[in-house]
Protein backbone atom coordinates (compact mmCIF):
# COMPACT_ATOMS: atom_id res chain seq x y z
CA UNK A 1 0.00 0.00 0.00
CA UNK A 2 2.74 2.48 0.91
CA UNK A 3 4.15 1.42 -2.33
CA UNK A 4 1.29 2.24 -4.23
CA UNK A 5 0.98 5.64 -2.19
CA UNK A 6 4.21 6.67 -3.12
CA UNK A 7 3.68 5.93 -6.58
CA UNK A 8 1.05 8.13 -7.22
CA UNK A 9 2.80 11.15 -5.31
CA UNK A 10 5.21 10.37 -7.96
CA UNK A 11 3.21 10.79 -10.54
CA UNK A 12 1.31 14.07 -9.70
CA UNK A 13 4.77 15.51 -9.15
CA UNK A 14 5.62 14.71 -12.65
CA UNK A 15 2.47 16.35 -13.93
CA UNK A 16 2.95 19.33 -12.23
CA UNK A 17 6.29 20.01 -13.17
CA UNK A 18 5.20 18.79 -17.13
CA UNK A 19 2.70 21.42 -16.91
CA UNK A 20 5.04 24.19 -15.21
CA UNK A 21 7.12 23.30 -18.59
CA UNK A 22 4.66 23.74 -20.88
CA UNK A 23 3.32 27.19 -19.25
CA UNK A 24 7.06 28.74 -19.25
CA UNK A 25 8.33 27.49 -22.41
CA UNK A 26 8.82 30.52 -25.26
CA UNK A 27 5.08 31.40 -26.57
CA UNK A 28 5.12 31.66 -30.71
CA UNK A 29 2.58 33.82 -30.16
CA UNK A 30 4.53 36.70 -28.91
CA UNK A 31 7.45 37.70 -30.73
CA UNK A 32 8.48 34.85 -33.38
CA UNK A 33 7.81 37.20 -36.32
CA UNK A 34 8.02 35.22 -39.80
CA UNK A 35 9.86 37.98 -41.52
CA UNK A 36 10.63 41.82 -40.58
CA UNK A 37 10.49 44.91 -42.46
CA UNK A 38 14.62 44.31 -43.46
CA UNK A 39 16.93 41.91 -41.88
CA UNK A 40 19.03 42.81 -38.85
CA UNK A 41 22.07 45.03 -39.68
CA UNK A 42 25.17 44.24 -39.16
CA UNK A 43 26.29 45.59 -36.32
CA UNK A 44 22.84 45.11 -34.43
CA UNK A 45 22.95 43.68 -31.09
CA UNK A 46 19.98 41.03 -30.08
CA UNK A 47 16.94 42.48 -29.10
CA UNK A 48 15.08 40.77 -26.08
CA UNK A 49 12.33 39.51 -27.15
CA UNK A 50 8.03 38.86 -25.61
CA UNK A 51 7.92 35.45 -24.76
CA UNK A 52 4.77 34.76 -22.87
CA UNK A 53 5.81 33.18 -19.18
CA UNK A 54 2.39 34.39 -17.58
CA UNK A 55 0.66 31.58 -16.22
CA UNK A 56 -3.35 31.47 -18.28
CA UNK A 57 -6.89 30.12 -16.38
CA UNK A 58 -7.37 26.26 -17.32
CA UNK A 59 -9.71 27.60 -20.08
CA UNK A 60 -8.60 26.70 -23.57
CA UNK A 61 -4.92 26.29 -22.23
CA UNK A 62 -4.44 22.90 -23.76
CA UNK A 63 -5.41 23.69 -27.20
CA UNK A 64 -3.18 26.77 -27.18
CA UNK A 65 -0.62 25.26 -26.13
CA UNK A 66 -0.74 22.28 -28.71
CA UNK A 67 -1.44 24.83 -31.50
CA UNK A 68 1.87 26.65 -30.39
CA UNK A 69 3.51 22.85 -30.56
CA UNK A 70 2.14 22.94 -34.33
CA UNK A 71 3.13 26.30 -35.10
CA UNK A 72 7.02 25.74 -34.15
CA UNK A 73 7.24 22.37 -35.94
CA UNK A 74 5.68 24.55 -39.02
CA UNK A 75 2.49 22.98 -39.23
CA UNK A 76 0.95 26.84 -40.39
CA UNK A 77 -1.44 25.80 -42.60
CA UNK A 78 -2.95 22.98 -39.94
CA UNK A 79 -2.72 25.53 -37.51
CA UNK A 80 -4.90 27.60 -39.44
CA UNK A 81 -7.50 25.29 -39.91
CA UNK A 82 -8.02 24.02 -36.33
CA UNK A 83 -7.93 27.79 -34.77
CA UNK A 84 -10.81 29.10 -37.78
CA UNK A 85 -12.85 26.16 -36.38
CA UNK A 86 -12.79 26.84 -32.74
CA UNK A 87 -12.30 30.75 -32.01
CA UNK A 88 -15.85 31.59 -31.81
CA UNK A 89 -15.43 29.00 -28.73
CA UNK A 90 -17.85 30.77 -25.92
CA UNK A 91 -16.00 28.75 -23.45
CA UNK A 92 -12.67 29.87 -24.83
CA UNK A 93 -11.24 32.87 -21.56
CA UNK A 94 -10.16 36.50 -22.77
CA UNK A 95 -6.82 35.75 -22.66
CA UNK A 96 -6.62 32.13 -24.98
CA UNK A 97 -9.11 33.86 -27.44
CA UNK A 98 -6.36 36.14 -27.82
CA UNK A 99 -3.45 34.04 -27.87
CA UNK A 100 -5.37 32.13 -30.52
CA UNK A 101 -5.82 35.28 -32.55
CA UNK A 102 -2.09 36.28 -32.13
CA UNK A 103 -0.88 32.50 -33.50
CA UNK A 104 -3.86 32.89 -36.19
CA UNK A 105 -2.16 36.42 -37.62
CA UNK A 106 1.83 34.28 -37.04
CA UNK A 107 0.33 31.07 -39.23
CA UNK A 108 -1.40 33.32 -41.78
CA UNK A 109 1.96 35.72 -41.93
CA UNK A 110 3.82 32.36 -42.56
CA UNK A 111 1.89 31.26 -45.60
CA UNK A 112 2.62 35.11 -47.01
CA UNK A 113 -1.32 36.02 -46.56
CA UNK A 114 -0.97 39.57 -44.94
CA UNK A 115 -4.27 40.43 -45.14
CA UNK A 116 -5.86 38.02 -43.49
CA UNK A 117 -2.95 37.90 -40.62
CA UNK A 118 -3.98 41.59 -40.37
CA UNK A 119 -7.64 40.73 -39.37
CA UNK A 120 -6.23 38.32 -36.72
CA UNK A 121 -3.92 40.43 -35.12
CA UNK A 122 -6.55 43.27 -34.98
CA UNK A 123 -8.68 41.09 -33.25
CA UNK A 124 -6.21 39.60 -31.01
CA UNK A 125 -5.11 44.03 -30.38
CA UNK A 126 -8.63 44.81 -29.09
CA UNK A 127 -9.08 41.59 -26.93
CA UNK A 128 -5.67 42.81 -25.09
CA UNK A 129 -6.58 46.97 -25.09
CA UNK A 130 -9.82 45.39 -23.52
CA UNK A 131 -8.36 43.79 -20.76
CA UNK A 132 -5.40 46.36 -20.26
CA UNK A 133 -2.87 44.31 -21.20
CA UNK A 134 0.08 45.08 -23.51
CA UNK A 135 0.01 44.76 -27.28
CA UNK A 136 3.57 45.65 -28.08
CA UNK A 137 4.20 42.11 -29.80
CA UNK A 138 0.90 42.68 -31.67
CA UNK A 139 1.77 46.28 -33.03
CA UNK A 140 5.23 44.40 -34.47
CA UNK A 141 3.63 42.26 -35.94
CA UNK A 142 1.01 44.53 -37.67
CA UNK A 143 3.75 46.48 -38.73
CA UNK A 144 5.63 43.75 -40.48
CA UNK A 145 2.31 42.73 -42.00
CA UNK A 146 1.12 45.98 -43.58
CA UNK A 147 4.99 46.68 -44.97
CA UNK A 148 4.46 43.87 -46.29
CA UNK A 149 1.44 44.84 -48.25
CA UNK A 150 3.36 48.28 -48.87
CA UNK A 151 0.93 49.86 -46.71
CA UNK A 152 3.56 52.31 -45.30
CA UNK A 153 0.92 55.05 -43.28
CA UNK A 154 -0.55 51.78 -41.53
CA UNK A 155 2.86 49.98 -40.83
CA UNK A 156 4.63 53.54 -39.87
CA UNK A 157 1.46 54.00 -37.04
CA UNK A 158 2.91 50.44 -35.60
CA UNK A 159 6.02 50.56 -35.28
CA UNK A 160 5.26 54.13 -33.49
CA UNK A 161 3.19 52.35 -31.04
CA UNK A 162 5.95 50.01 -30.46
CA UNK A 163 7.99 52.85 -29.90
CA UNK A 164 6.02 54.63 -27.34
CA UNK A 165 5.79 51.92 -25.60
CA UNK A 166 9.67 50.79 -25.86
CA UNK A 167 11.41 54.03 -26.81
CA UNK A 168 15.07 52.32 -26.71
CA UNK A 169 13.79 49.25 -29.08
CA UNK A 170 16.34 49.59 -31.91
CA UNK A 171 14.65 46.70 -33.98
CA UNK A 172 11.52 48.53 -33.65
CA UNK A 173 13.27 52.04 -34.21
CA UNK A 174 15.12 50.48 -37.92
CA UNK A 175 12.07 49.07 -38.64
CA UNK A 176 10.01 52.17 -38.74
CA UNK A 177 12.90 53.60 -40.79
CA UNK A 178 12.75 51.27 -43.38
CA UNK A 179 9.16 51.86 -44.04
CA UNK A 180 9.80 55.68 -43.70
CA UNK A 181 12.74 54.54 -46.00
CA UNK A 182 10.78 52.45 -48.56
CA UNK A 183 8.11 55.35 -48.86
CA UNK A 184 10.71 57.62 -49.98
CA UNK A 185 9.64 60.04 -46.74
CA UNK A 186 12.78 60.92 -46.83
CA UNK A 187 12.94 63.39 -43.84
CA UNK A 188 11.25 61.21 -41.57
CA UNK A 189 13.41 58.38 -42.47
CA UNK A 190 16.63 60.77 -42.16
CA UNK A 191 15.57 61.50 -38.72
CA UNK A 192 15.40 57.66 -37.13
CA UNK A 193 18.58 56.80 -39.00
CA UNK A 194 19.78 59.66 -37.36
CA UNK A 195 19.16 58.84 -34.13
CA UNK A 196 20.02 55.12 -34.69
CA UNK A 197 23.74 56.36 -35.38
CA UNK A 198 23.72 58.25 -32.37
CA UNK A 199 22.97 55.31 -30.57
CA UNK A 200 25.38 53.16 -32.14
CA UNK A 201 27.94 55.28 -34.37
CA UNK A 202 29.90 51.46 -35.86
CA UNK A 203 26.84 50.82 -37.50
CA UNK A 204 27.88 51.24 -41.07
CA UNK A 205 24.64 50.34 -42.51
CA UNK A 206 22.85 53.13 -41.23
CA UNK A 207 25.12 55.38 -42.08
CA UNK A 208 24.43 54.08 -45.56
CA UNK A 209 20.54 54.21 -45.16
CA UNK A 210 21.43 57.92 -43.61
CA UNK A 211 23.71 58.59 -46.97
CA UNK A 212 20.43 57.27 -49.04
CA UNK A 213 17.87 59.85 -47.44
CA UNK A 214 20.27 62.49 -48.17
CA UNK A 215 20.62 62.07 -51.57
CA UNK A 216 16.69 61.76 -51.78
CA UNK A 217 16.62 65.46 -50.13
CA UNK A 218 19.20 66.55 -52.98
CA UNK A 219 21.84 66.91 -50.70
CA UNK A 220 23.96 65.56 -52.21
CA UNK A 221 27.84 66.61 -50.59
CA UNK A 222 26.13 65.57 -46.89
CA UNK A 223 25.09 61.96 -48.63
CA UNK A 224 28.98 61.93 -49.82
CA UNK A 225 29.96 62.31 -46.30
CA UNK A 226 27.92 60.02 -44.62
CA UNK A 227 28.68 57.13 -47.18
CA UNK A 228 32.18 58.28 -46.51
CA UNK A 229 31.29 56.67 -42.57
CA UNK A 230 29.65 53.99 -44.28
CA UNK A 231 32.59 52.46 -46.45
CA UNK A 232 35.00 53.01 -43.83
CA UNK A 233 32.76 50.68 -41.54
CA UNK A 234 32.23 48.06 -43.89
CA UNK A 235 34.78 48.76 -46.93
CA UNK A 236 33.53 44.73 -47.85
CA UNK A 237 30.11 46.04 -48.60
CA UNK A 238 30.23 47.08 -52.88
CA UNK A 239 26.48 48.57 -52.68
CA UNK A 240 27.90 51.07 -49.90
CA UNK A 241 31.31 51.33 -52.71
CA UNK A 242 29.39 52.02 -55.51
CA UNK A 243 26.92 54.70 -54.36
CA UNK A 244 30.35 56.71 -52.99
CA UNK A 245 32.30 55.91 -55.60
CA UNK A 246 29.56 57.47 -58.34
CA UNK A 247 28.81 60.49 -55.72
CA UNK A 248 32.83 61.09 -55.93
CA UNK A 249 32.75 61.01 -59.51
CA UNK A 250 29.67 63.36 -59.96
CA UNK A 251 32.21 65.69 -58.17
CA UNK A 252 34.90 65.34 -60.06
CA UNK A 253 36.92 62.73 -57.50
CA UNK A 254 37.61 60.05 -60.10
CA UNK A 255 41.23 59.26 -57.68
CA UNK A 256 39.15 59.38 -54.74
CA UNK A 257 36.25 57.23 -56.83
CA UNK A 258 38.95 54.67 -57.88
CA UNK A 259 40.78 54.43 -54.13
CA UNK A 260 37.10 53.11 -52.81
CA UNK A 261 36.65 50.84 -55.40
CA UNK A 262 39.96 49.56 -55.30
CA UNK A 263 39.84 49.27 -51.06
CA UNK A 264 36.37 47.22 -51.60
CA UNK A 265 37.82 44.89 -54.48
CA UNK A 266 40.13 43.78 -51.80
CA UNK A 267 37.37 42.20 -50.11
CA UNK A 268 35.04 41.35 -53.17
CA UNK A 269 37.75 40.62 -56.42
CA UNK A 270 34.78 38.60 -57.54
CA UNK A 271 31.54 41.42 -58.13
CA UNK A 272 31.68 42.21 -61.37
CA UNK A 273 30.06 45.79 -60.57
CA UNK A 274 33.11 46.99 -59.10
CA UNK A 275 35.41 46.12 -61.97
CA UNK A 276 33.54 47.86 -64.47
CA UNK A 277 33.24 50.45 -61.88
CA UNK A 278 37.13 50.68 -62.38
CA UNK A 279 37.31 49.80 -65.58
CA UNK A 280 34.61 53.11 -66.61
CA UNK A 281 37.01 55.51 -63.84
CA UNK A 282 39.86 54.19 -65.96
CA UNK A 283 38.43 54.52 -69.65
CA UNK A 284 37.07 58.28 -68.42
CA UNK A 285 40.93 59.04 -67.64
CA UNK A 286 41.98 57.85 -70.81
CA UNK A 287 44.28 54.84 -69.34
CA UNK A 288 42.83 53.03 -71.97
CA UNK A 289 45.55 49.86 -70.97
CA UNK A 290 44.27 49.80 -67.11
CA UNK A 291 40.43 50.36 -68.29
CA UNK A 292 41.05 47.17 -70.89
CA UNK A 293 42.17 45.18 -67.99
CA UNK A 294 39.39 45.95 -65.94
CA UNK A 295 36.69 45.37 -68.44
CA UNK A 296 38.09 41.81 -68.95
CA UNK A 297 38.23 41.24 -65.65
CA UNK A 298 34.31 42.72 -65.58
CA UNK A 299 33.74 39.34 -68.14
CA UNK A 300 35.85 37.23 -66.36
CA UNK A 301 33.45 37.97 -63.26
CA UNK A 302 30.23 37.21 -65.28
CA UNK A 303 29.45 40.64 -67.00
CA UNK A 304 29.19 39.62 -70.56
CA UNK A 305 27.06 42.46 -71.38
CA UNK A 306 27.25 44.49 -74.66
CA UNK A 307 28.79 47.27 -73.38
CA UNK A 308 31.69 45.49 -71.73
CA UNK A 309 32.63 44.40 -74.84
CA UNK A 310 32.09 47.67 -77.02
CA UNK A 311 34.56 49.33 -74.21
CA UNK A 312 36.90 46.89 -74.94
CA UNK A 313 36.96 46.84 -78.48
CA UNK A 314 36.79 51.10 -78.41
CA UNK A 315 39.68 50.60 -76.37
CA UNK A 316 41.87 48.57 -78.77
CA UNK A 317 40.65 51.18 -81.75
CA UNK A 318 41.88 54.50 -79.73
CA UNK A 319 45.13 52.06 -79.30
CA UNK A 320 45.35 51.62 -83.22
CA UNK A 321 45.00 47.74 -82.78
CA UNK A 322 42.33 47.09 -85.21
CA UNK A 323 42.76 43.47 -85.45
CA UNK A 324 42.62 42.78 -81.76
CA UNK A 325 39.44 45.35 -81.69
CA UNK A 326 37.31 43.47 -83.68
CA UNK A 327 36.07 40.11 -82.11
CA UNK A 328 35.38 42.27 -79.43
CA UNK A 329 33.13 44.66 -81.09
CA UNK A 330 31.63 41.66 -82.98
CA UNK A 331 29.94 40.15 -80.22
CA UNK A 332 29.09 43.64 -78.67
CA UNK A 333 26.94 43.89 -81.97
CA UNK A 334 25.72 40.57 -81.55
CA UNK A 335 24.49 41.23 -78.32
CA UNK A 336 23.05 45.01 -79.19
CA UNK A 337 22.40 45.69 -82.44
CA UNK A 338 20.76 48.90 -81.95
CA UNK A 339 24.50 50.94 -80.73
CA UNK A 340 25.69 53.36 -83.62
CA UNK A 341 28.98 53.42 -81.86
CA UNK A 342 29.50 49.82 -82.55
CA UNK A 343 28.89 49.88 -86.23
CA UNK A 344 30.67 53.13 -86.14
CA UNK A 345 33.91 51.33 -84.71
CA UNK A 346 33.78 48.53 -86.36
CA UNK A 347 33.07 50.57 -89.77
CA UNK A 348 36.13 52.41 -88.81
CA UNK A 349 38.21 48.86 -87.79
CA UNK A 350 37.77 47.37 -91.41
CA UNK A 351 38.79 50.85 -92.93
CA UNK A 352 41.77 50.78 -91.17
CA UNK A 353 42.53 46.79 -91.72
CA UNK A 354 41.51 47.52 -95.72
CA UNK A 355 38.18 45.79 -95.67
CA UNK A 356 36.67 48.45 -97.74
CA UNK A 357 32.97 47.17 -98.92
CA UNK A 358 32.21 46.11 -95.11
CA UNK A 359 33.32 49.13 -93.37
CA UNK A 360 31.03 51.16 -96.45
CA UNK A 361 28.30 48.73 -94.72
CA UNK A 362 28.71 49.44 -91.27
CA UNK A 363 29.65 53.00 -91.55
CA UNK A 364 26.56 52.90 -93.73
CA UNK A 365 24.21 51.52 -90.99
CA UNK A 366 25.54 54.06 -88.26
CA UNK A 367 24.41 56.38 -90.73
CA UNK A 368 21.01 55.17 -90.61
CA UNK A 369 20.36 54.46 -87.05
CA UNK A 370 21.15 57.59 -86.20
CA UNK A 371 18.67 59.05 -88.84
CA UNK A 372 15.95 56.88 -87.41
CA UNK A 373 17.33 59.00 -83.98
CA UNK A 374 16.59 61.90 -82.52
CA UNK A 375 18.88 64.07 -84.88
CA UNK A 376 16.02 64.07 -87.65
CA UNK A 377 13.59 65.31 -85.14
CA UNK A 378 16.16 68.03 -83.44
CA UNK A 379 17.05 68.82 -87.13
CA UNK A 380 13.39 69.02 -88.07
CA UNK A 381 12.90 71.39 -85.16
CA UNK A 382 16.17 73.70 -85.51
CA UNK A 383 14.60 74.56 -88.87
CA UNK A 384 11.27 75.56 -87.37
CA UNK A 385 13.15 77.99 -85.07
CA UNK A 386 15.52 79.68 -87.22
CA UNK A 387 12.20 80.06 -89.34
CA UNK A 388 10.34 81.78 -86.51
CA UNK A 389 13.60 84.20 -86.28
CA UNK A 390 13.49 85.08 -89.65
CA UNK A 391 17.20 82.74 -90.48
CA UNK A 392 15.87 81.88 -93.41
CA UNK A 393 18.99 80.26 -94.99
CA UNK A 394 20.00 78.37 -92.12
CA UNK A 395 15.96 77.07 -91.75
CA UNK A 396 16.54 75.51 -95.60
CA UNK A 397 19.72 74.06 -94.31
CA UNK A 398 18.53 72.54 -91.62
CA UNK A 399 15.09 70.86 -93.34
CA UNK A 400 17.20 69.31 -96.51
CA UNK A 401 19.77 67.97 -93.79
CA UNK A 402 17.26 65.92 -92.15
CA UNK A 403 15.14 65.37 -95.42
CA UNK A 404 18.48 64.01 -96.74
CA UNK A 405 19.10 61.41 -93.56
CA UNK A 406 15.17 60.62 -94.16
CA UNK A 407 14.01 60.90 -97.42
CA UNK A 408 10.92 59.40 -96.61
CA UNK A 409 9.65 61.72 -93.93
CA UNK A 410 7.50 63.71 -96.55
CA UNK A 411 6.74 66.17 -93.11
CA UNK A 412 9.55 67.71 -93.77
CA UNK A 413 8.97 68.38 -97.69
CA UNK A 414 5.98 70.30 -96.16
CA UNK A 415 7.77 72.33 -94.08
CA UNK A 416 10.41 73.58 -96.67
CA UNK A 417 7.49 74.30 -98.87
CA UNK A 418 6.30 76.93 -95.86
CA UNK A 419 9.13 78.41 -95.63
CA UNK A 420 9.86 79.25 -99.49
CA UNK A 421 5.83 80.15 -99.84
CA UNK A 422 6.42 82.53 -97.12
CA UNK A 423 9.84 84.24 -97.69
CA UNK A 424 10.81 84.02 -101.23
CA UNK A 425 8.81 85.73 -103.93
CA UNK A 426 9.46 83.01 -106.48
CA UNK A 427 6.69 80.27 -105.33
CA UNK A 428 7.57 77.42 -107.91
CA UNK A 429 10.18 75.87 -104.97
CA UNK A 430 7.14 76.25 -102.93
CA UNK A 431 4.75 74.49 -104.77
CA UNK A 432 7.24 71.75 -105.81
CA UNK A 433 7.72 70.51 -102.41
CA UNK A 434 3.51 71.39 -101.87
CA UNK A 435 3.10 68.49 -104.26
CA UNK A 436 5.59 66.14 -103.12
CA UNK A 437 4.36 66.77 -100.00
CA UNK A 438 0.68 65.69 -100.90
CA UNK A 439 1.88 62.96 -103.37
CA UNK A 440 4.11 61.16 -100.53
CA UNK A 441 1.13 61.81 -97.91
CA UNK A 442 -1.99 60.68 -100.13
CA UNK A 443 -3.85 58.83 -96.99
CA UNK A 444 -2.22 60.97 -93.68
CA UNK A 445 -1.77 64.44 -92.08
CA UNK A 446 -5.02 65.54 -93.31
CA UNK A 447 -4.66 69.14 -91.75
CA UNK A 448 -1.37 69.24 -93.60
CA UNK A 449 -2.87 68.07 -96.49
CA UNK A 450 -6.32 70.58 -96.38
CA UNK A 451 -3.15 72.98 -96.40
CA UNK A 452 -0.88 72.35 -98.67
CA UNK A 453 -4.08 72.05 -101.19
CA UNK A 454 -5.26 75.03 -100.45
CA UNK A 455 -2.39 76.85 -100.83
CA UNK A 456 -1.46 75.60 -104.49
CA UNK A 457 -4.97 76.73 -105.47
CA UNK A 458 -4.08 80.08 -104.33
CA UNK A 459 -1.12 79.93 -105.55
CA UNK A 460 -2.00 79.13 -109.35
CA UNK A 461 -2.51 82.61 -110.43
CA UNK A 462 0.86 83.40 -109.18
CA UNK A 463 2.33 80.31 -110.54
CA UNK A 464 0.83 80.97 -114.21
CA UNK A 465 2.18 84.81 -114.13
CA UNK A 466 5.91 84.08 -113.19
CA UNK A 467 8.16 82.91 -116.14
CA UNK A 468 10.91 80.75 -116.41
CA UNK A 469 12.13 77.98 -113.70
CA UNK A 470 12.00 79.25 -109.91
CA UNK A 471 14.72 80.77 -109.00
CA UNK A 472 16.15 78.62 -106.00
CA UNK A 473 15.89 75.53 -104.22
Amino acid sequence: MSTLHDSLWLLLACAWVGAGCVATSPDPTREARPGPVDARPDSTRSVPVDWDTTRRPSGGAGPVQALRAAYREGAYDAVVRRIRSRRRDDSLHSSASQSLHVLLGRAEQARGRHAAAIDALNTARRIAEGEGRATTAIDRALGDSHAALYRWPEAASAFERVLGARPDDRAARQALAEVYRRARRWSKARAQYARLVRADASNGRWWARLGQCNLGLNQTERARRHFGKAHRRVPQSAEVALSLSRLHRAAGHLDAARRVVDTTLTHQSGDPRLWRRRADLAFERENLKRARRAYVRTLATGDSSATVYRRIGLADVRRQQYARALPFLRRSLRRDSSHARTTLYLGVTYLRLDSLRRASRYLQNTIDQEASGPITDALAHQGATYSRRGNVSAALEAYKTARRLRPGRAELDFRLATVYDEHYRDKAPAARYYRRFLRAHEGGLPELRRYAMSRLKALRPTLHMQQGPASSE
